[in-house]
């Protein structure tokens, strides 16, 4: 799936789209079909450099679109704009209006807007749910204001700020979503996201899955707490299936697990592990792939993975990930393995969407390490090369980012 600028030729997927929206009484005020005439102005309405209209298009089909606009004309709301999304029936539940709007949080500042606010029917949960997820807030309730097909319904005013102040437009260069990211982008991009995944993870510490996690920490992992949590956020929301390379005895398997299962979606997750054992003055085990099977059994989730047996570069396991994941894309890539962090990233980097969240561990420590010399080589040459979009880094030595090398040739 991509994200890009809507053009002429796609206004009468938008409006069949639209028109469905409309059909279901639960996404606008709109009560009688559009027609492509009546609404032959609604994209020069908009602006790429200010107010764009981004379409979601996946193999050459246009499956949904996101609308800025201004929330109202005076002058002191310039910062701040409306967003409506509509996606496709056919592929709702999908994950593309989560995509959808994580763009449009990650690119406002680059538009010069400093607020989000999104007008949803009290009555649409999965609009109010996935907002919320993404951090905004109800900032008001309007009760029996809209009358659809004789019953009076509320609206509830959903909002973000985005923590950048600016009076006088972009606070850089401005891009469409079909242009290429320059640096400047991606840095303010990558700022406000690290801002983000830093306010995430404390507002994780105040629900109940933080204990649980914890729990999990003590028994089954030797990474730190927060980047269980992180695992389990951006298995909640990424918008693709899940691979982990080097499962273990599953600390981070659950958490992933965990997150797949309150996102209440169909996602796919597997994890490969070759196996063997190993001495640890708190975590030993002589059978792996034994105590692997049984964590997952004791958490009740071994339904929702799929282990694979093996190394992660050998062509059966390879051929194994591409079996389980069909035409699929990865939306989360945990890599806890051997020091070969760039060998596994161009194993599977076919198969990762772009904007993949990804999970490295061992990245930081001492020099003479072994094992994280080569790792840190490995990922900050990704990240010089462009594939890599460094987020933060949490616990002792766990890196944070997303997959930007959606372009890049994979060789293996």
């Amino acid at each position: 799936m991509i994200i890009r600028d809507a053009v002429e030729a796609d206004l009468p997927a938008i409006i069949e789209i639209y028109n469905a929206a409309i059909a279901s009484r639960i996404a606008t005020a709109q009560l009688e079909p559009v027609t492509i005439e009546e609404r032959r102005d609604w994209l020069s309405e908009h602006s790429p450099e200010h107010y764009p209209f981004w379409v979601a298009e996946t193999e050459g089909r246009v499956i949904g679109w996101l609308s800025f606009k201004r929330f109202l004309p005076r002058a002191a709301y310039r910062g701040t704009a409306e967003i409506a999304i509509y996606v496709d029936e056919k592929f709702r539940r999908r994950g593309v209006a989560r995509r959808l709007l994580e763009e449009a949080i990650a690119r406002a500042p680059l538009l010069g807007i400093t607020a989000l606010v999104g007008l949803i029917f009290r009555h649409n949960e999965p609009s109010l749910n996935l907002f919320q997820r993404f951090g905004f807030q109800r900032w008001g309730l309007l009760p029996r204001i809209a009358r659809l097909d004789d019953v009076e319904r509320d609206l509830v005013v959903m909002g973000q700020n985005l923590g950048v102040h600016s009076s006088d437009g972009p606070i850089s260069a401005p891009f469409s979503a079909g242009q290429a990211h320059n640096a400047d982008t991606s840095d303010w991009r990558g700022y406000n996201d690290c801002l983000r995944l830093m306010h995430t993870l404390m507002e994780y510490r105040h629900e109940p899955i933080h204990s649980e996690l914890l729990k999990i920490r003590d028994k089954y992992s030797m990474l730190h707490l927060d980047a269980l949590i992180l695992i389990y956020h951006f298995a909640k929301i990424c918008s693709g299936h899940i691979l982990e390379v080097g499962a273990f005895v599953g600390g981070a398997t659950i958490a992933a697990a965990f997150g797949v299962r309150d996102s209440r979606q169909q996602k796919r997750l597997v994890a490969i592990e070759p196996g063997g054992g190993v001495k640890h003055k708190r975590l030993s085990t002589r059978n792996i792939l034994r105590d692997l099977e049984r964590n997952l059994a004791k958490q009740r989730i071994s339904e929702m993975v799929t282990i694979v047996k093996g190394r992660s570069f050998q062509p059966a396991t390879i051929s194994a990930v591409n079996q389980a994941f069909g035409s699929d894309e990865i939306g989360l890539l945990i890599l806890d393995a051997d020091a070969a962090k760039r060998r596994d990233i161009e194993c599977y980097g076919k198969k990762l969407a772009e904007g993949c969240w990804m999970v490295i561990d061992d990245y930081y420590g001492p020099r003479s390490n072994t094992k994280i010399t080569p790792s840190r080589d490995d990922v900050d040459a990704l990240v010089a090369a462009g594939w890599l979009e460094p987020l933060g880094f949490y616990g002792w030595s766990t890196w944070v980012g997303r997959w930007r090398g959606a372009a890049a040739e994979v060789t293996c």
